[in-house]
């Protein structure tokens, strides 16, 4: 039988290492989840950049006419800098399909655009997959 004036309290080492060993659980998924939330962030803006880069050129090739398209817009890896870095940061490829679906007033445009990555031996890679944008150019067709 227990002495009642001889209660003590406190915790024993096996409490104090499973609280530590819950603890660093906790620690360990909090940092993980940052982690991945700041690699899918920087992923989501490569693809926005790259989108907006897409939409910019298909943009900029609604002001020719018609039949400026070919050859006048074709171009093949682009390099373009939007961190004013001296490095390139993205890819640009324009590609024009005259006749499109056997209509000679119908021109199909093709924006491709990639995040290109610098390998530690200095060689450039794209990095996942590139955006690609696709519109049709209609000859005659004015915009108001």
């Amino acid at each position: 039988m227990r002495n009642p004036s001889n209660t003590q309290s406190g915790l024993t080492l096996v409490e104090v290492v499973i609280s530590i060993l819950l603890i660093a659980i906790s620690v360990v998924s909090v940092l993980a989840a940052v982690t991945q939330s700041s690699v899918f962030s920087k992923r989501i803006d490569a693809i926005y950049v790259a989108s907006y880069l897409a939409q910019r050129r298909i943009d900029i090739l609604k002001e020719f006419d018609f039949d400026q398209l070919y050859p006048g817009a074709v171009e093949s890896n682009i390099e373009i800098d939007v961190d004013d870095d001296g490095d390139a940061d993205y890819r640009r490829t324009t590609e024009i399909v005259q006749n499109y679906d056997g209509n000679p007033k119908l021109i199909k445009v093709k924006v491709t655009v990639e995040k290109v990555r610098i390998n530690l031996d200095g060689t450039e890679s794209g990095m996942g997959d590139p955006i690609t944008m696709e519109t049709l150019f209609f000859e005659g067709f004015e915009e108001a």
